[in-house]
């Protein structure tokens, strides 16, 4: 028997076994509760399936109980997605790839030039010539510290086990000796391991994710509120045949949550060794295509999400009058009836820029008159995920914590980390606001280590900033109500503390230890932060300092270690 349904028992279940069939059975009888029998699952797609292995789509307030339950996906594609759910518990599930969808091994050699690297892969890892690359120190297994960006990166296969990774440079980055990971292996779908799209009031509890050929957790849009407890991003075993330990968890992100009305409950869980960021909480401005007898055509800068909402709130910036959708359609570009001048830009429009948005337009009537013109940019404080709470987390991951809405960190430890940021991350004219982030009584150790960024805002340990397009930091306020309070960032390379474009700032009781004592990086010349500052704080008003400690500063430190400019 595969499944428990209410009281009875559980059988033990063969490891060939599909509890797809099954747990679809149990749905259809109207069952709440369902038990999936532990054991190593092998899946591929099912016959007629869409792009992942496992869909639940529309369940309302149902439990799925799987302790000890492995899911191996042989397809490098989406693994579970979770499609306009409410109220649904998964607990317990392990998520893993066979073959996986990264590989790694040890750099042998290094062209003369410095155009390429030679990686021999470990025993046991696939022998693909995958090509996102990320070195590795062979004493630590960790990310290198200061490694540079190592982008458009091309490999190929050379020997039996041997990658050839080649770009101009790498060669300096990457010397034999060094480990590196490979990675970015999809094959079809999506890339992501588990996708919450479109729910409300979802819990992961106990939840593990291993590998990802994207990102391990991506939920987006819907009305959010969910919680992931006690749950793992995580290399897995050594596969078989291995006698090294995995380098790697997901590929990208290890968890994101994007355009969502209410910001997920992240707590007494584990990140490490992700690709990319560890975690992020993203949202996104809209353009305004037409304004036109009280109908606005708006576009989203994110083509992947839903977009604004019947009923959202819509602002200019974080002090403007705000609007309310009374009605919404979303119909294709060529069906807005768009004039030819905002056509025009639409189409030349470059990556990054202000015009750069998804084809897809949303057609909107406010609640009231708008003086908005096309090209204005807008945003919605409900489709950013305001209201997280990441906390009593430990991750020892080289990506960023990275904030794009309102919210609390409180009681982390963040090991090695890139840095935790907070930036927009837009075009400098788009529209954007962010209120009420609290950072408070977390662990920061050794952040700063990534590669130098002198076109990057994002200088700091703890970084809080927004930008022009023009290399110059926001002078109208983005952040509203910013405490950090009772943190303790240890070492790191460069400033400690960065703040910009703030309206009421408050930085107190921080215990800063051994800052400086590493030659600073160059990130955030271009926007004239001084990398040899401790705390740092430009373009803002409102700003309280009280009560920080500066404990044992190196010598690239300044002789004004806090300082402060208008």
């Amino acid at each position: 028997m595969l499944l428990m349904l209410c009281l009875t028992s559980v059988l033990a279940a063969s490891a060939q076994e599909d509890f797809r069939p099954q747990v679809n059975e149990a749905l259809k009888r109207g069952e709440k509760r369902i038990v999936i029998a532990p054991g190593t699952y092998r899946l591929a797609p099912l016959t007629g399936g869409g792009g992942e292995l496992w869909n639940l789509s529309g369940l309302k307030d149902v439990e799925i109980i799987a302790e000890g339950v492995t899911l191996v996906g042989t397809k490098l594609m989406r693994a579970i997605s979770l499609h306009r759910c409410s109220g649904v518990t998964l607990q317990g599930l392990t998520v893993d790839y066979d073959p996986l969808p990264f590989t790694q091994g040890e750099v042998i050699a290094a062209a003369e030039d410095a155009s390429s690297i030679d990686i021999k892969i470990h025993a046991g890892y696939p022998r693909r010539p995958y090509s996102r690359v990320d070195v590795i120190d062979a004493k630590t297994r960790y990310r290198k510290k200061g490694m540079p960006f190592l982008w458009g990166t091309k490999a190929e296969m050379v020997g039996e086990d041997v990658v050839r990774v080649r770009l101009a440079g790498i060669g300096k980055a990457a010397r034999p000796g060094d480990l590196a990971s490979l990675s970015t292996g999809q094959e079809a779908g999506a890339p992501h391991a588990i996708s919450v799209d479109s729910c409300e009031r979802i819990t992961f509890r106990n939840v593990t994710v291993h590998s990802a050929p994207g990102m391990g957790i991506l939920e987006a849009d819907g009305e959010g509120g969910s919680s992931f407890v006690h749950c793992k991003i995580v290399p897995g075993p050594k596969p078989p045949g291995a006698a090294e330990e995995r380098l790697l968890s997901t590929s990208w992100d290890a968890f994101q949550s994007k355009t969502i009305r209410k910001g997920p409950l992240v707590e007494h869980c584990e990140i490490f060794h992700a690709g990319d960021d560890s975690w992020s909480v993203q949202s996104s401005d809209h353009l305004v295509l037409k304004n036109e007898g009280g109908v606005v055509v708006l576009a989203s800068r994110d083509e992947f999400t839903e977009g604004v909402q019947l009923g959202d709130r819509l602002r200019t910036s974080v002090s403007s009058p705000e609007y309310r959708i009374a009605s919404r359609k979303v119909v294709p570009r060529k069906e807005a009836a768009l004039s030819e001048e905002v056509l025009a830009k639409l189409a030349g429009a470059e990556a990054w820029s202000a015009w750069k948005v998804s084809p897809k337009c949303i057609v909107v009537t406010l609640d009231r008159a708008a003086d908005l013109k096309s090209g204005d940019s807008v945003y919605s404080p409900d489709r950013m995920g305001n209201g997280f709470v990441f906390r009593h987390n430990h991750v020892h991951s080289p990506g960023r914590i990275l904030l794009k809405a309102g919210g609390l960190m409180e009681g982390n430890v963040l090991d090695t980390p890139h840095a935790l940021i907070a930036c927009p991350e837009l075009p400098g004219t788009a529209a954007v606001g962010i209120e009420d982030m609290v950072i408070k009584g977390n662990t920061i150790r050794n952040g700063g280590w990534f590669c130098a960024a002198p076109w990057s805002s994002q200088a700091g340990v703890i970084s809080i900033t927004a930008t022009l397009d023009n290399s110059k930091l926001r002078a109208e306020p983005v952040y509203k109500h910013v405490c950090i309070e009772g943190n303790t960032v240890e070492g790191g390379a460069g400033p400690s503390i960065v703040i910009s474009s703030t309206d009421g700032a408050t930085i107190r009781n921080n215990q800063i230890v051994s800052p400086q004592q590493d030659a600073p990086p160059d990130t955030g010349a271009s926007y004239g932060i001084p990398k040899d500052a401790v705390i740092w704080i430009h373009e803002s008003k409102d700003v309280t300092v009280e009560g920080n400690v500066i404990e044992n500063a190196g010598s690239f430190a300044a002789g004004q270690q806090v300082q402060i400019q208008k």
